[in-house]
């Protein structure tokens, strides 16, 4: 491709003061700027403390690792300066760089060399980019396993099971004299049926996928002053919400983020529940529900000071997705229902609620140590095709439909799923990929 007569150069780290900063130089010309900077040619793959100089003037006191093709990260040659990280010095260092030859590197530039020159597949690239993003202990795991490689060593085996059925219908199309038949009867659709649910299980993943990347959804539900905006307020640790005796403070949805348990987690504050004529506060009301609707767990708050709850009609419909929260424990209770209870006064039960909360979120994630990965919305979206595909091949099969058609659908599997491993990828998906990337990754 054109880019491989281009060098390219980033600093890694982000900018601002810092005590160190990481530039990164790849592409054919790095050796002889490598050389340029240093004055001499330096050992491979061994750190080297030097002095850097360009045109006369001294740049900074660096180290220098210098990764030769093709067993470095991009596959090209790499150079890394680790240099100190003062804005000046590292702007002094790139402008020096680029003055040599190379040009300023897009974002991910350098992950995206290394997939095109086979360093990587598209999962472990895209892993680069979960582990640069995680937001919890949770999610740096599963983006761990993907970028070890996990997800893409699981696809190749399939891809290569799917190679052999091909090989094996093919056969028999090419060879219909041949006694090949009995082999792609029965047991052939069973290899089919078994690889077809080896592909739904990685689908399953993909709810789990997409509550790594962008947070499990926990609703604080309940009616007016029962101490939802309280609530969160403890659970973050700051006063976010307002908290008013007035009813109907909270109109809207208040969200923010937090870390609980290594769960990533999307706090939503919403509007009380109760009858009301005010089109603001019923507005209010009516994305209280549909919060509640897309949540993953609601926290549905009770007054303990009140004999009744007022929104018990209201949880019912949410189902498993429930759980019953006693407030204001710290004075005289007068319900005799059931639930977790707790104080935002005095702090009694949180511990409790957070315990609890993790335990529920807990049942959705991979045992430890776990070789799978959560898949992303373009993993999901392409072995869904491969699965309809597979599922297609299989209903031809026991149709006993002519197996040119059922070849084709066996290619159709396999084209999505090697688009997951980014065999055959269009360049338009790609920059759109590694444009989401840092630059200097």
């Amino acid at each position: 491709m054109a880019f491989e007569k281009d060098t390219i150069t980033a600093c890694a780290t982000p900018p601002g003061v810092s005590a160190l900063a990481l530039i990164r130089v790849s592409g054919p010309k790095t050796s002889a700027i490598t050389k340029q900077l240093a004055g001499k040619a330096i050992p491979a793959r061994s750190p080297q403390p030097t002095h850097i100089r360009f045109q006369d003037k001294e740049l900074d006191e660096v180290v220098l690792t210098f990764w030769p093709n093709p067993n470095s990260y991009t596959g090209e040659d790499l150079l890394e300066i680790s240099c100190h990280g003062n804005p000046l010095i590292v702007e002094t260092i790139l402008q020096s760089i680029l003055t040599l030859g190379a040009r300023t590197a897009r974002p991910g530039e350098f992950t995206e060399r290394a997939f095109l020159n086979g360093r990587i597949d598209l999962t472990r690239a895209e892993a680069v980019l979960d582990v640069l993003h995680a937001r919890s202990e949770r999610a740096l795991q599963a983006a761990h396993r993907a970028l070890a490689g996990k997800l893409g060593e699981k696809l190749l085996a399939e891809r290569e099971r799917i190679l052999q059925l091909l090989a094996r219908i093919e056969a028999w199309i090419d060879f219909p004299d041949e006694d090949i038949q009995p082999e792609v009867g029965q047991g052939f659709r069973s290899e089919v049926s078994a690889l077809l649910t080896s592909i739904a299980s990685l689908l399953a993943t993909a709810p789990l996928g997409q509550r790594l990347r962008a947070g499990y959804r926990l609703v604080l539900a309940g009616p007016p002053n029962v101490g939802k905006s309280s609530l969160l307020n403890a659970l973050l640790g700051t006063d976010r919400a307002i908290v008013s005796p007035t009813p109907g403070t909270t109109r809207d949805t208040v969200e923010e983020s937090i870390v609980l348990a290594g769960f990533p987690i999307r706090l939503i504050d919403t509007a009380g529940l109760r009858s009301s004529i005010d089109p603001v506060e019923i507005e209010g009301i009516n994305r209280t529900r549909q919060a509640a609707d897309s949540a993953d767990l609601v926290l549905a708050l009770i007054d303990k000071t009140s004999p009744q709850d007022p929104c018990q009609t209201e949880w019912p419909r949410l189902g498993p997705k429930i759980l019953h929260v006693l407030t204001k424990s710290d004075l005289p209770s007068t319900f005799s229902g059931e639930g977790l209870s707790i104080s935002t006064k005095t702090g009694a039960g949180l511990d409790s609620l957070r315990k609890t909360i993790a335990t529920r979120l807990a049942g959705d994630f991979l045992a430890p140590g776990s070789d799978e990965i959560a898949i992303n919305s373009r993993h999901e979206e392409a072995l869904r095709h491969t699965a309809e595909a597979l599922a297609t091949a299989s209903a031809s099969l026991l149709a006993r439909a002519a197996p040119e058609l059922v070849a084709s659908d066996l290619r159709l599997a396999l084209q999505s799923l090697e688009s997951v491993l980014g065999v055959g990828t269009s360049e338009d998906v790609l920059d759109r990929l590694f444009a989401q990337f840092c630059i200097g990754k």
